[in-house]
């Protein structure tokens, strides 16, 4: 029985018996076949035994690292409010987290050849932190410039100026001088009445 001042849809299908059907039907399907849909696999922080929630591409539930952060500091951590209850607690486990990372890579680092060293090296050069639209930004102004500093050294040198065209620069500047001189001339006051 409908609510009484609930509108009716115009077209009569949002809300009907018909999409009520459809919808559980699909709810079943899907129950049907969710247990065989991979899993997270996280320890849970809540029962400490394997999450249960759906993985996504990565491998990962939405909330064991299957989303990432997004904008201009999504690589920097997250320091915790120090206000917050447990505040300290989290800064150190966070702080102790990053250590371990360190300590790990530093190991990674450590343990490979010459060849892998350069690589990785390289790697790091082309791979800066931040989002890829500024990476991308940069890399075009660095194409830009390149293409410059390439279209500047097609250009003949520039040649030693001629007898001729000095002479030429000597009067333009012998004329530019009478100019301002004239100029100045014009610009004093003149004198008025008897002393004129």
């Amino acid at each position: 029985m409908r609510r009484a001042g609930t509108p009716t849809p115009p077209d009569g299908w949002r809300g009907s018996a018909a999409q009520i059907a459809v919808g559980r039907a699909a709810i079943r399907a899907y129950n049907k076949r969710r247990h065989l849909v991979p899993k997270c696999g996280a320890k849970a922080k809540s029962h400490g035994n394997p999450c249960g929630q759906i993985a996504m591409a990565n491998g990962r539930c939405y909330l064991h690292g299957g989303r990432v952060p997004a904008g201009d500091g999504y690589h920097l951590p997250v320091w915790p409010d120090g206000k917050a209850p447990g505040g300290v607690a989290k800064l150190n486990r966070k702080l102790n987290d990053l250590d371990r990372a360190a300590a790990k890579r530093a190991k990674r680092v450590a343990a490979m050849s010459a060849e892998e060293r350069a690589a990785y090296e390289q790697w790091k050069k082309t791979h800066k932190p931040g989002p890829a639209v500024a990476r991308a930004r940069a890399r075009r102004e660095r194409e830009r410039a390149k293409a410059q500093r390439e279209l500047i050294e097609t250009f003949p040198p520039r040649q030693s100026p001629s007898a001729k065209s000095a002479e030429l620069a000597e009067q333009i500047e012998a004329l530019r001088a009478e100019l301002k001189r004239r100029r100045d001339d014009e610009q004093k006051p003149k004198p008025i009445g008897a002393f004129a």
